[in-house]
Order: C-alpha cells, then structure tokens, then sequence
C-alpha cells in the first residue's frame, strides 16, 4: 500500500470534488503517508562484489520482497549464499571488494543436525549390520567423505571414531578414510555379556571426527570416555539371541519345495540344500536330477526321515556338465495319517561341495538346475526345470552400498538446457572392513523416472530437464549379483514462472543529461564553418534512466505420495537468485525500446512498451516474462548520495535453515585519513521520481565526476586503479574533511553557458563536527572559490569535470531518441532542455511533499468555489428585466408570437412599405386576413422605450412554420406627432393568417373586435 501511494500521493484528482471530499482525500493521503515513513529506508547498499571462491555449486538468495536486506545501509551490504555441493579439498573463501580495497575470509564450518554444531567435513554414516548375534558380533559402519574423489596421499584426511552404548558398557573404534573414495569401515565387536540367552536388546552407535595421527592406522588410542554431545548419532544395532537362519525357499511344482542358503559360499565350503514335501503328497517313487557345472560337486543325499524314505545317489560325469541322479522310495505307509501336519516337511538333504581356487578373487555365480521326474513322465521334461545359482566368492561379502558425492540436487535443467548429475560409485564391504569398488554387471534403476533418472552404466543419476516435479528422499536402486543396495536422494525442482525483478519498471528520460552518440536514426545535421561545440552538442543523445534486473525462482520438492503439500528449499519466502544461468536466454521482447546488457542491466532505448521475458533452451517456451516502460517524461536527479570508502570488513555467519547457509556483511571503513590515503567514493543517484540507482549502473563515460574540498591541495585524481570513484587524501584535520561531489553531462555535451550541475552531494572524512557547518561550495566551474576540485579523468587536470576514466562499471550503451521530428522541433527541444540545465532542486522529504499536497488541494477547492460564483453571478445578471417594468404603474408588457411561411414572410415585407392600414370589415383584426403586418411606434424620448428579444428557428423545407417572440412595452398615453432625431427602430409585429393568431388576440383579453381594431390603429398610426 506505501508503495502505491507513494507514486500516487502527488497527483491531483482528475475530476471535481466538493471541498469535504477533497478534505477526506488530503486525510488519508496524510495517514497513508505517515504509515509509509515508519516503513524501512530507502533501498541503499554498499556496491560491493560478493563472490564465492572454490565453490562448485552455490547460489545467492534473498526472501521475497526484502533486496537488499533491512540491515543493508549506504555503508554496509549484506547478502546470503547458499552452498549445495560438500567441502572440496580446500576450505571454500568468501572475497568482498571495492576496487582497491578487498579483503577474504574461510568460510566457517557445516552446522550438522540435531546438535547444530559445525563440523570440518561432510561425512555420511551407513550402518552395514542391522542386527548382530553371538555367532557374528560385529557391528559395522561405513564412513563416506562427500563432495570429490581424493586423491592417493592426501595426508589431510581425518580419522572416524564409532562408539557404542550399551546398558552393560560402551565400546570405541577407529578408522581413516582412506583415498580414492574417501572411505572407511569400523569393525566393531561388541562384548559377550552384551547379548541376552532369551531377549533382544539395542545398542546406539555415534561417531566423532578427529585428526589424523602417526603411527599404524594413522589413528590415534582415543580415549574410552563418553564422547557426550560431540558425537554425530549413526543409529542402533540389534542384538539377538541366535543367528536367524539365512535361505530362500522355491518351489519345484505343486508338491515338493526347495530350500537353498541365500548367501554366498567360499571355496572349499560344504553346504546343504533342503528338500520339503507337502502333507498331502501320495507318490511312491521320486526321482530328482542335478546337474551342476565343474567346481561343483554333489556329495550326499541323506532322507531327513529314513523310516519313511529311501535315497540313492548316482554321479554321472560330463565334458561341461556333471550330473547326478537321485531316487527316492517310500518306505513308510502310503496314506498320511490324520495327525500329520498340514505344512511341508522335510525329507531330503543334499551336500554340495566347491572346489578351491575356482573364483580367482572375484565373486562368480555356480548355476544348478534342479528337475522332478516321476514314473510315466518325459526324462527331460522342460516344465519341471528350476535354475538356482550359488554365488561363490573367496572374500566374505557382508553388503552392497552405493557411494553419492552429494545427496541432494537442485534440478537446473529446465532454465538451461544443461543436464546435472551426481557421480555414483558401488563398494562392498567385506568381513574385516575391507572396501572393494564394483564396476561390471551392476543394475539399476529409478523408482521414479519424472524426479530422478540413472545412466545406463550406474554409475550417475542425473536430470535432463523433461522431468516435472521433485522428491525428498526419491529411491534409485542397485543390484550386483546376489545383493542390492539402494540411494536415496532430494531433487529440488524450479516452480516457474520466474520472477524477474527490476529496480524501477518505467524508465523516464534524465532532465539535461545528454551523452555522447548520435540517437539512432537521427542524421547529424552538418555543422557550420567554426560551431565546433555546437556540432559536439549535437552528437549527443538523451540519457534514459537504467534498472537493475534479477532472474529469481523458488525450488521446492513435491511429496513421493501425490499429494499437494510442497517443501520449499530454505523455505517458502526464499528465493534463488539464478541471474547467472538464465542470463544468456533473456531477451527484451521489443529491442527498439529497450535492451539488455550483461544480462543484468535494462537500457532504455526509445518511448515504448515492451517486455523481458525468458525462454527456455529445451521448449522455446516462455519461462518468466515481466514488462517495462520506457517514456519520454522528465526526471531530475535530486541529489547524490556519497559514501567514502577507505577500506572494507567482512563479517560471515551461519544460517540454520540449511547446512549450507552462509550470510555475509560488509562495511565501508570510513575513518580520519592519513596522507597519501587513497579514497574510494560510493555514489547513489536519487531523482525525483522517488528512485535510486546506483553509479554502477551507468557508463563510465557518461558520468562528469568532480571532487572539490575546501582547502587547498587537499584532494587529488588518484591513479586508475580500478575504482569507481577516488581521490588522494593529503590529509584532514582532527574535526574531519568535507568533500564535494558534483555530477555534470560529459564534457562534450556540456553547452556552452550551461555548466551547472546535475547534482551534487557532500560527504565527510572523518566524524563531521558539531554542528554540521554547511561550507559553501562553487556551485560551478567557472566562479572563483578558495577550494581546491579534483578532476577524476586521470588526465592531471586540477579543476573540471570527468568521469571519462573514473572507472565507474558501465554497464549501458546507448539509448534512441525519437526520430521524425523536424529540425525546427529538434532545435526548439534543444533550447528547452538548456533552459532545463538549472541547479537540481534540495530533495523534498514525504513530510513536506503531504503538507504541499494538502495546501494545494484547499487551495483548489477555494479556486472551484470562486468559479463558481462567479459563473452565478454573471449568468443571472443577464436576465433583467425590461426597462418599462421599472415603473410600477406601468401595465406589463406584452408577448406577440408570430407564425407563419417564407411566403408569408415576404408579404410581410411588402406591407411594411404600405402607407397605412387596410381598412377592413366588422370584427377582431385577427379574423380579418392574414400577412398584415403592423408597426410599433417608438417611444418618446424621455418616456419608456420598449425592449424586444426576438427568437427564430428555421427548420430545412419550403414552407415551414416560422415564430417570432416579440416582447413590447405599451405606447404612452401621450405620443408626439413626429418621430423624435434618433429614436431607436423597434421590430415590427408580424401577424399571421386567421387561424394561426387568433389565439394571440384571445390571449390579450381583447374580446370586443373595436378596442382590437383601435388598439392596432394607435400602434400603426405611431409607426
């Protein structure tokens, strides 16, 4: 609401209002504008450069409506990163600058959950063992490095210390990531006395980072107390009783189930296979075939039941295969008995033996097939085939987990065109906590393909930019022979639109700022023979005002269920700030209007509307789109805002919204300089359109800078050194030094007595004295002043305006001026905008800017009332009324109307040329005939004179009725024989035929036909 009325509060209404009304306006505009000025100050900063060095992935990012930050000043800026990718090999650095003077500092350590303490490294946990018994009591966990692959002798790499809490104890183990991976397995055994004969019980695992130590394992003793909140929590462990029993259950047909260990088996190790009949299983005769390829022996058939059945065992030899032949017989009753149990039971082991060195190393797989044959049925009947595969392996393999640099991504595909991945890597972890990397005959594959993909090879899942939503924790799986493995990970995913925010959104011409550069599509007219200024001004073009643009968009992840309730990154009134990646794929819709430079600066062009939009590399479809004005109105610039830079701090904090937040602030020092000193001069422009934009936002060479204090020598044009703005402090007094910045047009286009400045502004070295004295500064080049003014041009001059190599970050080129006008019209343009180059008014506060609107619309409505009255006053004097009516004995006058033809128009002209009256029979003259015209004798003078106001409409045709309103006083009693010298002529009484006027004479009230005819006789004999 403040801003609208902010852009609102000066303008008068447009129609008419009572002064009440008015009076209301000028009240809530008042209240409006009270509420606005509690709102925080203008929006100002530090331009200073922010960066992120040794960063691979970050982001700035603001919330939503607050750029710059509440805490950003004219001395100060404050901005917030946010880093997705783990720590590199190197700390990260955050560098601020403003040229010359930067300063750097590490960015401070992760804040982990759920004790928000930081942390050096990104280390991911994996528990191997989710439960442990006497037989097996090794607890195992896995210790990643996140971010990158480390490199063979990298001797940063700390140690990772489990610990284990028990109610019987606490047990403690280390281990030291070790390269490439960046891994590392503790293997953990946990006490006997920890485990129950007859319950199950949890033991907690947390881990501790240290550094590294000499000596073996490059981990040091670590001592056997509690680490307390220090510890990171991995999980808990289960500690069972008895080992559960580890196999897989298939079935061969309807009748007879097979029962073989799901775990792989070592060279050299005897194992068994189960067989199970149902209840209801009636055959006499069984016979099962096993064929197994070499390395693999079949040595034993034993019957789980001997008193109910029989095996034998033959072994037949092959070039590829060996087979053996297993039959079996009932020798129990054929009947079950009513008491036998109705689940399968068991009735026959068989014992395979592997051959030692047959892996080689590597873990290989040992197909058997199994086939059921009975009496009467086909040998090699292919229904009742099985294939079960035994994997075999030299190292004991205790589990399959899949390695990611990073497990959360933030899906920029969309705005670029640029797929993003996360490398993966698979490792096994072996008993004793050996890591072997897994390259060949892995699968994979996506839970859900519209949030995250995996390549072909797994070894990388990756976005495209075709998927449509985001995930937290979206599930990719991974299998290698006998195990599987699954990743989760969070995919943020862009919410388009984009927000494309400008720093001002019309963009209007700068009152008396003219640059060098013809506008396009104006010729140059040719200059004359010695007008070389002249024909300098006229190179020169009208400067637009220019806005700042950010590409912005909110990231969230959808939920896995369907639903609808998001999860925003950092939360739901944060932003990314994406400027740098859609950069190249906006566009200005209109180019004649406006362009874009850098793709973060809106340069006005030529009056128009247009819009920025963005389009996407994948579709060509629009991703965010905002539109802009460019307009030909004039804006002055008030003032300049000026903060002296004699050095910068830097201050870095962590954010608790996400592990990766990091905020910076930076402030300009500003203290008493010492000789010699270099000083930087931030510059802000504030117009009287109630905007600011910042120097940097203009070209150089269009910025006329000039630097003047008052005493002698003080200042002086420092050396390019890539500063916007700087001086050479000889020195201050210990009350400080005021310096006086000026902004004029550039040198070529200053004309020839128009030399005044733009804008000016004042700032102090140093603490101002108390009270701030205002010191009288020349208000132009050419008057004489005891100061001392410093050109920024770099070209030794002592006194002048630059700006030519102050080094200011142009960022526009050009803008277009209307093309055609006549040069008449340009020329007069030209002299207005001359006369325009008068000193740039104090800026006006919101307080004054209400108080002058309030005295304004009072003084408006005073001006409608006086109007008002005035038009009254003159409409109703008009009217008077005539002069016989003065007299109060005098008889009202009287109203003749008159209707009749243009022919009987004409015969009315003619008997005005008659000599006298027609003498005609008996009765009302009205009744006599009609086109007899009659004359009113003019009244003596002295006497009363009679008025006439005489009404005629004449509509289009032949003969059409025409009325004349005549208003007469009555002739007095007394008429004079002649005509007085001057008498003014009266109009004539037109009468009309019989039946038009007859009305008119009973109007009169002239009933009797005598006192007509003599009334009538009077007034002609008067003519």
């Amino acid at each position: 609401m403040c801003v609208w009325m902010k852009g609102r509060a000066t303008a008068a209404p447009r129609g008419p209002c009572g002064p009440p009304l008015c009076l209301l306006v000028a009240l809530v505009l008042i209240v409006e504008r009270v509420g606005c000025d509690q709102d925080p100050l203008d929006p100002v900063y530090l331009p200073a450069a922010l960066e992120l060095l040794d960063a691979p992935e970050h982001f700035r990012v603001q919330q939503v409506g607050r750029y710059p930050p509440a805490n950003s000043s004219l001395s100060s800026l404050s901005e917030t990163f946010l880093l997705l990718q783990p720590w590199p090999r190197a700390q990260p650095l955050l560098r601020a600058s403003y040229p010359p003077f930067a300063t750097q500092q590490v960015v401070p350590p992760r804040v982990t959950e759920p004790h928000q303490r930081p942390v050096p490294w990104d280390v991911r946990a994996v528990s191997v063992e989710a439960a442990v018994t006497p037989a097996e009591p090794h607890a195992r966990v896995l210790f990643h490095l996140k971010g990158q692959d480390w490199p063979p002798g990298h001797g940063s790499l700390p140690c990772a210390r489990l610990h284990a809490s028990h109610p019987a104890g606490t047990a403690h183990r280390a281990c030291r990531f070790q390269p490439s991976l960046g891994a590392c397995v503790v293997e953990l055994e946990l006490p006997p006395h920890w485990f129950s004969q007859d319950s199950t019980t949890r033991a907690q695992l947390a881990y501790t980072l240290e550094p590294a130590a000499q000596g073996p394992g490059g981990c040091g003793p670590g001592g056997e107390a509690d680490p307390g909140e220090q510890a990171l929590p991995v999980g808990s462990v289960e500690l069972r009783p008895a080992a559960p029993p580890q196999y897989q259950e298939v079935p061969l047909d309807e009748a007879v189930t097979l029962r073989v260990p799901d775990m792989p088996v070592r060279p050299g190790q005897l194992f068994s296979a189960t067989l199970l009949l149902s209840s209801n299983f009636t055959a006499g005769v069984l016979t099962l075939r096993i064929k197994v390829k070499k390395g693999l022996h079949v040595t034993a058939a034993r019957p789980a039941q001997p008193t109910l059945w029989t095996a034998k065992l033959d072994r037949f030899k092959g070039s590829k295969h060996h087979t053996a032949l297993i039959t079996c017989h009932r020798a129990g009753p054929t009947v079950p008995e009513p008491d036998s149990p109705l689940e399968p039971s068991e009735f026959l082991w068989v014992d395979f033996l592997v051959d030692n060195g047959t892996s080689g190393g590597v873990a290989v797989t040992r197909p058997v097939t199994w086939q059921l044959e009975y009496l009467g049925q086909a040998p090699e009947a292919e229904k009742d085939k099985m294939v079960w595969e035994i994997l075999v392996s030299e190292r004991d393999i205790r589990a399959l987990v899949p390695l990611a640099k990073a497990e959360e991504l933030v899906n920029t595909a969309p705005l670029t065109g640029v797929p993003r991945r996360i490398p993966v890597r698979l490792v096994t972890v072996d008993s004793g906590g050996a890591l072997v990397e897994v390259t060949e005959h892995i699968g994979c594959e996506s839970a859900n393909a519209q949030v995250l993909q995996v390549s072909e090879a797994c070894d990388a899942v990756f976005v495209a930019g075709k998927e449509s939503r985001g995930a937290r924790g979206v599930r990719v799986d991974f299998w290698w022979r006998r195990l599987r493995a699954s990743l989760r990970l969070t995919v943020w995913a862009p919410l388009l639109p984009l927000r494309i925010e400008l720093t001002d959104n019309t963009l209007e011409q700068v009152r008396g700022w003219r640059v060098p550069g013809p506008a396009e599509g104006v010729q140059e007219p040719e200059a004359a023979a010695g007008e070389e200024a002249e024909r300098r001004v006229r190179g020169c073009r009208l400067q637009y005002q220019r806005a700042g643009v950010r590409f912005l968009v909110p990231f969230a992840a959808h939920p896995l269920d369907g639903g609808r309730r998001l999860t925003h990154l950092l939360g739901s009134d944060w932003l990314l700030d994406v400027s740098h990646l859609v950069a190249p794929h906006a566009r200005v819709q209109d180019p004649r209007v406006a362009s874009l430079e850098g793709g973060h600066i809106l340069v006005g062009r030529e009056p128009g509307v247009t819009s920025i939009e963005v389009r996407s590399p994948l579709s060509d479809s629009i991703l965010g789109e905002q539109a802009l004005a460019v307009t030909d109105d004039k804006v002055s610039v008030l003032e300049l805002r000026v903060q002296p830079v004699m050095g910068i701090s830097l201050a870095l904090s962590r954010g608790t919204a996400h592990p990766g937040e990091v905020t910076a602030t930076c402030w300009a020092q500003s203290a008493l300089p010492t000789p010699k000193q270099e000083v930087a001069l931030s510059l802000w422009l504030s117009f009287s359109d109630h905007t600011l934009a910042p120097a940097e936002l203009y070209n150089r060479h269009d910025l006329g800078l000039s630097v003047s204090a008052e005493e002698p020598s003080a200042v002086l044009p420092a050396k390019e050194q890539g500063a916007r703005l700087a001086v050479l402090v000889s020195g201050a007094g210990t009350d400080g030094l005021p310096l006086h910045v000026s902004l004029h047009p550039p040198e070529p286009c200053r004309r020839g007595r128009h030399r005044v400045p733009l804008a000016s502004g004042t700032t102090w070295l140093g603490l101002p004295p108390a009270p701030t004295p205002a010191p009288a500064f020349p208000s132009s080049p050419g008057q004489s002043s005891p100061a001392t003014e410093a050109s920024m041009d770099g070209k030794g001059r002592t006194t002048g305006s630059v700006g030519d190599s102050g080094n200011v970050r142009g960022k526009f080129e050009r803008a277009e001026e209307e093309s055609g006008k006549e040069e008449e019209a340009e020329a007069r343009e030209e002299e207005g905008e001359e006369e325009e180059m008068v000193p740039a008014p104090q800026r006006v506060t919101d307080l004054e800017l209400g108080m002058y609107a309030l005295l304004g619309i009072f003084c408006l409505a005073i001006l409608i009332f006086l109007i008002n009255g005035v038009v009254f006053v003159l409409r109703y004097q008009r009217k008077e009324p005539p002069e016989g009516a003065v007299d109060p004995a005098s008889p009202q006058p009287h109203n003749w109307v008159w209707l009749g033809t243009d022919q009987e128009e004409l015969s009315r002209q003619l008997d005005r040329q008659s000599p006298g009256p027609l003498k005609g029979e008996r009765g009302c003259p009205c009744e006599s005939g009609g086109g007899e015209a009659v004359t009113v004798a003019p009244a003596p003078a002295g006497g009363t004179t009679s008025s006439s106001n005489t009404l005629a409409r004449k509509e289009a045709g032949g003969r059409r009725k025409r009325v004349e309103f005549v208003t007469f006083a009555p002739a007095p009693p007394a008429q004079l024989p002649e005509e007085p010298v001057g008498a003014p002529a009266v109009q004539s009484i037109l009468v009309a035929g019989e039946e038009d006027i007859r009305w008119v004479c009973e109007d009169m009230g002239l009933k009797d036909p005598e006192e007509l005819r003599s009334y009538m006789e009077r007034i002609r004999g008067s003519s």
